[in-house]
């Protein structure tokens, strides 16, 4: 259904941390915009960061999700709308228009696109719906005392996840595909020195088990083997994957599906710029979000003020 253009000189795609703040630049340089956020909420990734962030700077004791609330009232404070529950279904880079699934149409003189990344998925049967496949082992983490858990991956957040979920559960069981781990030093040596937990490499988990709908093991191939090992809970942190499907024909992608940008946070299509971890696998970070989100629309406002 077409339901008519409206006019906005630019249009942001997520209300994560760069969204947000891309937001609040348009609003100090007087850029009429929109803001366009999928989910219920504005905030992204922030809502799962459930401790306090240390290595933002200015900012040493607030959690994510009061850092998510704080960024979007200062946005609205400033003028900016922000529209919820709207995903954008399509980008046409060339006539400069994005379209909603609804069918609303926005002309703009630039795009943002700050869609973030999603969590990597073992993508085996009911790993999206069964009981005992956690979401956060922060979060959840008193829901596993006493229990056997499992989590694979391994890198940082597999080995800080291992930490938490230790000190309740009665053992917890690191489960890597290869014979490296990943994880810095900070947290493998006291991993290595904690007698509940165990670490499995070279191991690929094949098969959730459950009964009646509750996680009760996994079958590994490990070295080759199949193994199966009994389980209450899992938890998966084996990487993230770029929200980049808008732009998957149109903009040039990297090897791994990140958005490829140059030094004003430019993708390879004029006057559509991408900013935060949907373009910045290095350093997907709040600082690098937020400090990406004024180069784009600094660039953006010396563009308009030259046409």
């Amino acid at each position: 259904m077409d339901i008519g253009t409206t006019q906005k000189n630019v249009i942001i795609i997520g209300g994560g941390p760069a969204g947000l703040a891309a937001s609040i630049w348009c609003s100090d340089l007087g850029i009429s915009h929109l803001l366009l956020e999928q989910e219920l909420r504005t905030g992204g990734q922030l809502h799962k960061i459930f401790q306090p962030i240390p290595n933002y700077p200015g900012i040493l004791t607030i959690d994510g999700a009061s850092f998510a609330e704080t960024l979007a009232e200062q946005a609205k404070s400033l003028g900016g709308t922000l529209r919820t529950h709207a995903p954008a279904a399509t980008i046409d880079g060339t006539a400069m228009e994005v379209r909603l699934a609804t069918g609303e149409k926005y002309a703009p003189k630039a795009i943002i696109l700050a869609t973030g990344v999603r969590r990597r998925r073992l993508g085996l049967p009911g790993e999206a719906d069964l009981s005992g496949v956690l979401e956060s082992g922060s979060k959840q983490a008193a829901e596993t005392k006493g229990a056997r858990v499992a989590i694979v991956g391994g890198g940082d957040a597999a080995f800080e996840n291992a930490l938490i979920l230790a000190k309740y559960a009665s053992e917890v069981t690191l489960i890597h595909h290869s014979s490296r781990f990943r994880s810095r030093a900070e947290f493998t040596e006291p991993v290595s020195r904690d007698p509940k937990i165990r670490m499995l490499k070279d191991s690929v988990v094949k098969e959730i088990v459950s009964e009646n709908g509750q996680v009760r093991g996994l079958l590994l191939e490990r070295n080759g083997a199949a193994e199966r090992i009994d389980v209450d809970f899992l938890l998966v942190r084996i990487g993230v994957v770029p929200n980049s499907e808008l732009v998957k024909d149109l903009a040039e992608l990297d090897a791994k599906n990140y958005v490829v940008i140059d030094a004003h946070c430019e993708t390879t299509l004029r006057n559509v710029f991408a900013i935060g971890d949907v373009a910045t696998p290095i350093s997907p970070t709040i600082s690098t979000a937020v400090g990406q989100a004024a180069t784009a629309v600094k660039v953006i406002k010396e563009r308009f003020s030259r046409s």
